[in-house]
């Protein structure tokens, strides 16, 4: 059996990478931060929350503010502040802000050890002799034999630059009065 260390460190970069993406939009109420002492029932799930770039027309009150940044991607924040809007009882939202910005990174992946096979294959001639229930004899025979040893080879670790991508948002979260 092939012996290695590459798949550990490809799963570990894997589930890193996944495990850096999945976040989930609950997880961003720490970040909404009321300017209202009162409190609003939530809105069902499948309410539409609208996002405006500017001020709507409509009277409203702004019930809380949800400002964070994180590398999850542009709809993961449009998500975000949708979900925030419905269980913190708002109407809808205003993005007051909104940038992207590329930040280089660091990362070091390990050295490892893998393993390489190398198969050995001989054939030859052996003489023998015994001595047998009929007293000594001789026979020769004809054999062939194949052997595999597997010979570590270090992959040595290194290191590199990645670009990490961060989104960030300042939505007001609003009710009409």
């Amino acid at each position: 059996m092939l012996k290695s260390g590459l798949p550990r460190v490809l799963l570990a970069l894997v589930c890193a990478t996944v495990l850096s993406g999945c976040q989930s939009v609950s997880s961003t109420t720490q970040f909404y931060r009321p300017a209202t002492a009162q409190v609003y029932p939530s809105k069902p799930k499948d309410y539409d929350v609208p996002i405006f770039a500017k001020t709507p027309d409509r009277p409203y009150t702004v019930i809380g503010r949800l400002r964070f940044t994180a590398n999850s991607g542009y709809n993961f924040m449009i998500r975000a502040i949708q979900y925030n809007t419905r269980v913190h009882g708002g109407d809808a939202a205003i993005m007051l802000h909104e940038d992207t910005e590329q930040r280089p990174y660091n990362y070091y992946v390990p050295g490892y050890t893998s393993y390489f096979p190398v198969t050995t294959y001989s054939a030859g001639v052996a003489n023998t002799k015994y001595c047998g229930p009929d007293g000594p004899g001789r026979r020769t025979d004809y054999g062939t034999s194949t052997s595999t040893t597997y010979l570590p080879v270090f992959n040595p670790g290194y290191m590199s630059v990645g670009m990490l991508t961060l989104h960030s948002i300042d939505a007001s979260i609003i009710r009409y009065k």
